[in-house]
């Protein structure tokens, strides 16, 4: 892709959406994410221990599907949407005695985890500064989560199933610098701290990514994404804290409108 960028000046542009004018932009690929996560589940007693998720079976590494799609409604004003999920599991034999709500796992217990999240991330975005070489924009939306997590043990008998929703608002900026008509590097971030009802939470969320188009409407890109969250939620059958780091480097195909 560099090297093709770098000549591409040698290419016939014509037919090309200019950069910054498309109506919709469609993210289509595959990622490889790094976690590290941890989760406390409160008994009825009070406050439980906190759980490492990788000492407890599941896989530092997952692989999944994202897709993501931007709405350009006006010449400054964007609508987008991001979602992926991840699914892990595994087994492991407990180091030390560990609780799980109201269940105590003895050291030596071979538990089985099963762990899967979903995401949607949504936004708006304003473009303050706008021109044929970059584009800088503020943006406010929500970063939403559903956790399922299940951890099973047969000596002693260990069944724990808990699952909840974390929505959680944020707000940050965008930068997209158009190197050429084909090519963009665009970086993001976004963060937030806050007590919502049942939910409090903090969320840093960042990114960077490169795409080529090589048509008028399809191009490939490539990037890499770094999330923290740390939230607290008291409501329906979870109550606790999750905690979760994911690395992702991503690649996609790019359609254009």
């Amino acid at each position: 892709m560099l090297a093709v960028g770098a000549s591409a000046g040698a290419w016939a542009d014509q037919g090309l959406i200019k950069q910054g004018e498309e109506r919709f932009k469609i993210n289509l690929g595959g990622a490889l994410t790094q976690n590290d996560s941890s989760l406390r589940l409160d008994g009825s007693n009070g406050q439980g221990r906190e759980v490492d998720l990788e000492d407890a079976g599941l896989s530092d590494d997952s692989t999944g599907l994202f897709a993501s799609a931007t709405w350009r409604f006006a010449s400054k004003h964007r609508i987008g949407l991001q979602t992926f999920s991840i699914r892990r599991d595994g087994s492991a034999t407990t180091a030390e005695t560990i609780g799980l709500g109201d269940q105590s796992v003895p050291a030596g217990t071979s538990l089985s985890a099963d762990s899967e999240a979903r995401f949607l991330i949504a936004n708006y975005q304003y473009s303050f500064i706008k021109n044929d070489s970059l584009e800088l924009a503020g943006m406010i939306g929500v970063y939403a989560a559903r956790y399922k997590f299940k951890f099973d043990a047969s000596s002693p008998v260990i069944d724990v199933d808990r699952n909840t929703d974390v929505p959680l608002p944020v707000i940050g900026a965008s930068l997209d610098y158009y190197l050429n008509p084909r090519w963009t590097v665009s970086i993001f971030g976004e963060a937030m701290k806050i007590e919502i009802g049942d939910v409090d939470g903090r969320l840093y969320y960042g990114g960077i990514s490169t795409d080529y188009m090589f048509t008028r409407h399809f191009g490939l890109g490539i990037g890499y994404s770094l999330s923290d969250m740390q939230t607290d939620v008291t409501k329906g059958n979870f109550e606790g804290q999750i905690n979760w780091r994911i690395t992702s480097l991503f690649g996609y195909a790019q359609f254009r409108f």
